[in-house]
């Protein structure tokens, strides 16, 4: 396993997987400010340091105080205290099926529609739950799948493990023992990589 440090090479931090606590502790070592980052913005923070030697200057969403009151749901309402939970999300869909009533979900519209409400809430702009409503009909009206979730590497592997025919019968299992082969391998860590492995390397797989 390779270990964080500030010289790395990104092509090596890159080809090595490293759990978001490590990643919290190598930040804070870096000047990083962590907060509430997620390991996606973590990673990407990291990657900027490493490539430019300059610790980013971005700032993290101060964190929801204890009983600190939520934005009130109303179309014309500036976020501030935002709340990702079904009462909001409920909130925003009646927003969008007002103007588009046969509008089904997409898989991964909440997922993007949160990374542009923090995009403009970093930036500094001013925005309200009418924007977000409008943002959530783009995604649920864009053609074809939304992209894949960057983050979720462990669940795009098992996706795409359990889509191969070659595991037509295998388990959930099967496939959490070939995402844990990957990890320990350098290089990326999709099923494509486990997948050029030599069958001798995998983990639980057929040994010649």
């Amino acid at each position: 396993m390779a270990k964080l440090r500030a010289s790395m090479p990104v092509k090596e931090f890159d080809d090595h997987y490293f759990y978001a606590e490590e990643l919290k502790a190598f930040a804070r070592q870096l000047g990083i400010a962590v907060g509430r980052r997620r390991k996606l913005e973590l990673e990407a923070l990291i990657r900027d340091f490493l490539r430019t030697g300059v610790v980013p200057p971005a700032k993290p969403m101060p964190a929801r105080r204890s009983g600190e009151g939520r934005d009130r749901l109303a179309a014309e309402t500036v976020v501030r205290v935002y709340v990702d939970d079904r009462r909001t999300k409920t909130f925003l869909r009646d927003l969008v099926h007002a103007r588009a009533p046969s509008l089904r979900d997409k898989s991964g519209q909440w997922y993007w529609l949160n990374e542009w409400r923090r995009a403009q809430l970093q930036t500094g702009r001013r925005i309200t739950y009418a924007d977000l409503g409008n943002r959530l009909l783009g995604l649920m009206r864009s053609e074809g799948r939304l992209p894949r979730i960057p983050a979720a590497r462990f669940n795009n592997f098992v996706r795409d493990f359990k889509a191969d025919p070659a595991n037509k019968g295998k388990s959930r299992a099967d496939a959490v023992a070939a995402w844990e082969c990957i990890k320990s391998v350098p290089g990326p860590k999709t099923y494509e990589a486990y997948a050029a492995l030599e069958p001798g390397r995998r983990k639980g797989g057929d040994s010649e």
